[in-house]
């Protein structure tokens, strides 16, 4: 008997109380349709030393303790990917509905932890399911090319799994636009960017190997530092960006030593309307990140191409009163599972 991939399933939802699998994850939990991924064991089979007065062969093993990881890979949806979102940044305002449309604003947290989540992750019609319970979002990558789809990775780490549990018969799925690079921007410091491509990554740094004498379970998921970061590949209309990225200032001709700190903002809108939005809006988000700081970069210039370049850049928080990054997100008004009027 073989079993296919993609008649697995995943359901997330924001966890409660730490160590507790949320108990209403069948019917509250959104279903996330995923492009490949499931969490794997970090655990090692434990091999004594070589003894004095042994033989030359390994006589025993035992298993350490453990912990699940591994990056769920996704055509960006709406209400399934802030689920993800407010578990990578910890802070989600009460949400605010009028007229079909439920808006989202979510900022990263200055608290010491962040949101767990329960998964229900099935392995093929009938392979297995597991239980995931303490699960934490450590990075988030999103990107995108001109031609093509807004993709995403959540980089997964869970404290506990259990095995044979009972699968969701019917999924609550989020069923939400995907979204394409034409309706995609990228502005710096107010400009649109010629940008043939951009990547954002949020970056937690959790510490995963608390681990204590008498449980196999790591004790507790710690972040650290946070990192969020952007990257786009962009045509150069001419010479501002670089000067800002490498002398610090626009209009500089020589080197200084203080970043050029400008707002960064990227938005995306679906082609679909919310169906009972009014007036008529698209699904849509934006973020916006108040201090962005370009990291110096060459000039790709070779032969006869046209000169295009991949840059990157820093968010920065200088004011501890504003936020490093806000997001905003417009979407559906259709509570429970996969519905946009709460977040799963």
């Amino acid at each position: 008997m073989a079993f296919s991939s993609q008649a697995g399933q995943v359901i997330l939802r924001t966890q409660t109380t730490q160590g507790t699998l949320e108990p209403d994850i069948a019917t509250a939990g959104v279903g996330i349709k995923l492009r490949s991924g499931s969490l794997g064991p970090n655990r090692d089979l434990l091999i004594p030393d070589p003894e004095i007065g042994g033989g030359r062969d390994v006589v025993d093993a035992n298993l350490g303790a453990v912990s699940w990881s591994g990056d769920y890979e996704f055509y960006l949806r709406m209400n399934s990917f802030l689920t993800l979102l407010r578990a990578a940044l910890g802070t989600a305002a009460a949400p605010v509905t009028a007229t079909g449309i439920t808006t989202h604003t979510l900022t990263p947290s200055d608290a010491a932890a962040l949101p767990y989540l329960s998964i229900e992750e099935a392995i093929g019609a009938s392979m297995e399911t597991f239980n995931y319970t303490d699960a934490v979002v450590n990075t988030l990558h999103l990107e995108a090319e001109a031609n093509g789809y807004l993709m995403g990775t959540a980089s997964m780490i869970a404290a506990k799994q259990v095995a044979g549990a009972t699968r969701t018969p019917a999924p609550l799925y989020d069923d939400t636009p995907l979204y394409v690079g034409s309706n995609i921007t990228v502005t710096y410091n107010s400009v649109q960017l010629k940008a043939k491509s951009f990547s954002i990554d949020i970056n937690n740094n959790f510490e995963d190997d608390d681990y204590q004498l008498g449980s196999f379970y790591v004790n507790s998921l710690v972040p650290k530092r946070r990192e969020i970061t952007v990257g786009f590949t962009v045509r150069e209309a001419d010479i501002t960006l670089w000067r800002s990225a490498v002398y610090g200032s626009s209009a500089a001709v020589a080197p200084g030593g203080v970043t050029n700190k400008q707002q960064l903002v990227i938005s995306f809108s679906s082609y679909d309307d919310i169906p009972a939005g009014t007036p008529a809006t698209k699904y849509n988000a934006s973020f916006t990140i108040p201090k962005f700081a370009l990291k110096p970069y060459a000039l790709g210039v070779s032969g006869d191409d046209i000169i295009d370049d991949d840059i990157e850049g820093q968010a920065l928080r200088p004011v501890a009163a504003t936020p490093i990054m806000t997001v905003v997100a417009k979407t559906d008004a259709v509570a429970g599972g996969g519905g946009g009027a709460t977040i799963a």
